[in-house]
């Protein structure tokens, strides 16, 4: 059984149209991304290298290198100019961090959290009961005061931005994201929602439009 290792993944980066050299007349493109993972259970983790991009022929599906075929302003990918969202366009220039990275930053800040905890605790004991507000607390005044990072996220070099602007997260929606984030600990099986997009959200990113990058 199979339990580690690593798998390459492809994902979509642009679509548009392009003259295709067998078809002989124009047809859609899709432009992949391919990049190779470290795996557990097939659970892509982290990146390994990243494999570059193919073009694929929507009709006839021939995979082109796609500097040969496409112009340098079409082929490029931090200048979407195919037949991608609104939504999509305006994420231009971000770069989703890795899963790995992300459980990373949480550990780093879960040994802070706990740390202070104790801490706190054992000099006042009655304060024990709000315990289960320290998090909240600790990842909401990290939001403000370091722009969307927290401490293991300064430690790995990712930060939250918001989704639609690139920009630092509102007040409102930093703190929607720690009360969501803060139910799903009681429920970790939904943290792995991050896997199952493009973008690498969880749920806490979906409802407060925000997404977690590479610095």
């Amino acid at each position: 059984m199979i339990i580690f290792g690593s798998k390459t993944v492809g994902s979509t980066v642009k679509s548009g149209k392009f003259d295709c050299p067998n078809c002989r007349r124009e047809e859609s493109y899709k432009l992949k991304n391919y990049k190779k993972y470290f795996h557990i259970f097939f659970i892509p983790l982290f990146k390994i290298q990243d494999l570059g991009d193919e073009l694929n022929c929507f009709f006839c599906n021939t995979a082109y290198i796609p500097g040969s075929i496409l112009s340098q302003e079409q082929y490029d990918t931090r200048n979407k100019l195919g037949t991608l969202s609104y939504e999509e366009n305006n994420r231009l220039g971000l770069e989703p961090c890795d899963f790995g990275k992300r459980v990373g930053a949480y550990a780093i800040d879960l040994a802070i959290m706990y740390a202070v905890s104790l801490t706190i605790v054992l000099l006042v004991p009655s304060i024990s009961m709000f315990f289960m507000f320290i998090g909240f607390v600790y990842f909401t005044a990290c939001d403000f005061v370091l722009k969307g990072s927290s401490l293991g996220k300064l430690a790995l070099s990712i930060k939250t931005v918001d989704f639609d602007e690139n920009q630092e997260i509102l007040v409102y929606n930093i703190i929607l994201r720690n009360l969501v984030k803060g139910i799903c600990v009681y429920f970790p099986p939904l943290f792995m929602t991050s896997l199952l997009n493009q973008d690498k959200r969880a749920i806490h990113d979906l409802a407060a439009k925000t997404m977690v990058i590479d610095k």
